[in-house]
């Protein structure tokens, strides 16, 4: 890990993205001997949020996928364009609820 400062940074910008890149090298600005940001390549970032373990898989065909809701909404009631926006409306209505007490709710979808 390399600690550069912002005038510094800024005068090599790209000297110092490209080790992040390709040296795969983690670079911290700082200010005033205080570190205020981080350059990484993104390779580094995907892993860090998570990102890369997605990055292979095999998107479905809009057509099938939108073929594969609209059954799945069906199968749970929901038949007619009316009925999906009041499931959009309730949803919305739960968001908001929650959103203004601070609390949050998380559902695991499992198959």
């Amino acid at each position: 890990m390399s600690q550069v400062s912002v005038s510094d940074a800024s005068r090599n910008l790209s000297h110092w993205i490209n080790r992040a890149s390709y040296g795969r090298e983690v670079i911290v600005i700082t200010s005033r001997g205080r570190a205020k940001a981080v350059i990484l390549g993104v390779e580094a970032f995907e892993e860090l949020v998570g990102l890369s373990e997605y990055a292979d898989l095999e998107l479905t065909p809009h057509e099938q996928f939108q073929s594969e809701f609209r059954q799945a909404l069906a199968e749970q009631g929901y038949h007619d364009r009316d009925d999906i926006i009041r499931l959009v409306r309730e949803a919305k209505k739960e968001v908001a609820a929650e959103s203004s007490s601070g609390t949050a709710s998380f559902v695991e979808i499992t198959e």
